[in-house]
């Protein structure tokens, strides 16, 4: 067993996040540890494999075994594959887990089903972007309706507004955007326990962003107008600052600190 604290993050299936949570995680004193497989379902005892730190909180990054919920929640639903039992294996090792994953074109139903199956940080907590990852350097632009198609639409606006230098800009300003972020969340659903924010942003993206369905699916759309991201949720509880209900103001000082 083992005895230090340590924290599991499933991201979506690319090394930008990766890096990006690594950089950030290691700039907070935790020991970060990339993992440069898949996750795999059927061996379970991958974990043991890795070399935790006794005397820091480790963190392992792992790319989801798929990379949209549509296909994640295939594969729960797939009667060969047990996903209970690896993630009731991991428990012995990780005290948070935390599933970081786009909203992308998803259905709300499926989001709506993967946030049930994964709300509780001790056996799994679904964090969503809308509509993805990317929107945390997006944060100044105030978004009001997007239109897309592709999701690569969206990226593609980001990454040549900041020069193909997206990710080292997430980096360099991350409590800046977690703030931000953090106080949106408070004031759109007056809710001082963050914890709770994971579930909100989920009611909130499938009331606002409008999907529409075509049976080309090149012709599927997206008109998002819900932009938000609660990941400062996984920093929070890595950094055991939501031990009590009432921990906003807590969090909140915790990126002003690490900003002073």
């Amino acid at each position: 067993m083992i005895m230090s604290k340590n924290i599991l993050l499933i991201v979506e299936g690319n090394v930008d996040e990766q890096d990006i949570f690594s950089k950030i995680f290691l700039k907070y004193g935790f020991n970060t540890i990339i993992s440069k497989e898949k996750l795999n379902l059927e061996n379970i005892g991958q974990f043991d494999k890795y070399e935790y730190s006794s005397n820091k909180e480790n963190v392992v990054i792992i790319q989801g075994p798929r990379t949209r919920i549509h296909d994640f929640l295939l594969l729960i639903q797939d009667p060969n594959i047990s996903i209970e039992k690896i993630f009731k294996y991991s428990y012995a090792y990780f005290q948070n887990i935390f599933l970081i994953y786009d909203v992308d074109h998803n259905d709300c139903d499926d989001i709506e089903k993967m946030y049930n199956q994964f709300q509780d940080e001790s056996t799994g907590m679904l964090l969503l972007s809308s509509p993805c990852i990317e929107v945390i350097a997006d944060y100044k632009r105030d978004r009001k309706e997007e239109k897309y198609y592709h999701l690569g639409e969206y990226k593609k606006q980001i990454n040549e507004f900041y020069n193909g230098q997206t990710k080292k800009y997430i980096v360099d300003n991350f409590e800046n955007i977690m703030l931000y972020f953090l106080d949106k969340n408070f004031n759109d659903f007056k809710e001082p326990n963050i914890m709770e924010h994971p579930r909100l942003v989920v009611q909130m993206i499938n009331k606002y962003n409008d999907r529409v369905n075509k049976q080309n699916k090149n012709d599927s759309y997206v008109i998002y107008r819900y932009f938000s991201t609660v990941i400062y949720v996984a920093i929070a509880a890595a950094n055991s600052l939501t031990k009590e209900i009432n921990n906003y103001l807590t969090v909140k000082n915790f990126f002003l600190n690490q900003n002073s």
